[in-house]
């Protein structure tokens, strides 16, 4: 999805300020100013894809100037998205710690789905359509409608004590 940088016919600054008060502003390197008003992921991703090699989080925080923790929800995000951003992960040891640092490959940034498309497939016509509802799936309590079973068990294990 190609657009003019940042809303702006002027010169492209790199700061993206956002919609939402959860959000902070992050800085677009220039050379992703054509996909400025995409959601981060995706410029994360296409960002990624043109660096042509595992990426971690240490390098989106310092190219977009986010927090190293909002980094880490971005990799995981596109690791996520199948349906847009086709990648590899892998998990390399970190320095001595004992922990992994996570790193992805993409390879491909999919083109968002075409809206005019259905996502439920036909149904065969020979199927007759499921009923809306509650269903049940035979789990809950076995003693529904059997209030005296537990009691008739318990006197049956009585009197086979008296027996011996």
């Amino acid at each position: 999805m190609a657009g003019k940088p940042n809303g702006s016919d002027t010169a492209f600054t790199g700061k993206k300020e956002v919609k939402q008060s959860n959000h902070d502003v992050y800085t677009i390197p220039s050379c992703m100013a054509p996909w400025a008003d995409e959601p981060l992921y995706l410029v994360v991703a296409r960002w990624g894809l043109q660096q042509r090699r595992w990426i971690n989080r240490n390098d989106i925080a310092a190219v977009f100037h986010i927090p190293d923790r909002r980094a880490s929800f971005q990799l995981s995000y596109i690791s996520r998205k199948k349906e847009r951003v086709a990648c590899r992960t892998r998990y390399v040891p970190a320095g001595g710690s004992g922990r992994q640092r996570v790193e992805i490959f993409i390879d491909h940034v999919l083109p968002a789905p075409d809206e005019n498309l259905t996502h439920a497939p036909p149904r065969r016509r020979n199927v007759p359509a499921k009923q809306a509802g509650p269903t049940s799936r035979g789990v809950g309590s076995g003693m529904a409608g059997n209030t005296g079973l537990w009691e008739k068990l318990l006197k049956g294990c009585r009197e086979g004590r008296e027996d011996e």
